[in-house]
């Protein structure tokens, strides 16, 4: 796929990662990938420019998903909708009208950025467990974790 600029050799590559972009309490290893994500298309798009190719991080946020209903507590899923200023959870749909925007030619001039879809809940908020998310013993609900093989 060539660009505008004429190099057959061009093309596009969006990277997904998560938002918040400035960590997550209790999620360090997270954060870490989320951050190197970033700097990597960061990086690469100033060096593979010359090829005509074109890098675009997607950060994604709350988002009505399968697996939000399936892998979290309930009380969680019950309360994430509330924690996004726009009040309702991301749809697949509104994801990937943004994936087939920046695939299309309007997006040829998009490289070196990381896009924020997360209906303004870019960073935490508040105190760490959250009220009403906690389990036993005041810890953090979290992810069902699958049982070792």
């Amino acid at each position: 796929m060539g660009g505008r600029d004429g190099n057959p050799r061009g093309g596009k590559i969006l990277n997904v990662t998560l938002s918040p972009h400035h960590g997550l309490p209790g999620m360090a290893h997270s954060s870490a990938a989320r951050a190197a994500v970033e700097n990597i298309t960061r990086v690469l798009s100033i060096e593979w420019s010359r090829f005509g190719i074109r890098l675009v991080a997607l950060a994604a946020g709350q988002f009505a998903t399968e697996t939000l209903r399936t892998k979290y507590p309930k009380p969680v899923v019950e309360g994430v909708a509330g924690t996004v200023p726009l009040g309702r959870l991301g749809t697949e749909e509104e994801f990937a009208w943004l994936v087939a925007y920046l695939a299309s030619p309007a997006g040829d001039f998009v490289s070196g950025s990381v896009l924020t879809i997360d209906g303004a809940r870019d960073n935490w908020f508040g105190a760490w467990p959250p009220a009403g998310l906690t389990g036993e013993g005041g810890k953090p609900l979290a992810e069902e974790r699958r049982p070792k093989p």
